[in-house]
């Protein structure tokens, strides 16, 4: 199974992917910030990272291309509740920041948990 980080200021969304995915037996470790996430990723092998694109002290854009420049293998969900179309996010996120897939919020979890597997 995925060793799967997850960034989001929002501990709700954080309990829930942490939750939908260690059902399906992954291991997920969480943070509310991009700063540790970050800083985790630079000591520890990861899969695939779920990271918020609005959070506080450091960024998802910036947390997602420090995490992209640590390490290329790494496949990238982007997640955020100001993504006005999905397609045209998708498409700009994917092009610009090499994200492997965008998740608007509120998200389906299977979705979520499909889009996790694909990656993996």
């Amino acid at each position: 199974m995925a060793n799967i980080l997850v960034v989001d200021d929002e501990v709700y969304i954080r309990e829930l992917i942490k939750k939908a995915l260690n059902s399906r037996g992954h291991t997920i470790v969480d943070f509310d910030n991009g700063i540790d996430g970050i800083n985790y990723v630079k000591e520890n092998p990861i899969d695939v990272a779920i990271i918020d694109l609005v959070m506080p002290l450091k960024g998802g854009i910036e947390t997602l291309i420090e995490i992209r420049d640590t390490d290329r293998n790494i496949k990238i969900i982007a997640i955020s509740g100001k993504i006005e179309t999905k397609a045209d996010a998708i498409q700009g996120l994917a092009q610009q920041f090499n994200v492997d897939r965008v998740l608007s919020k509120p998200f389906d979890v299977d979705e979520m948990i499909q889009l996790v597997e694909e990656l993996t």
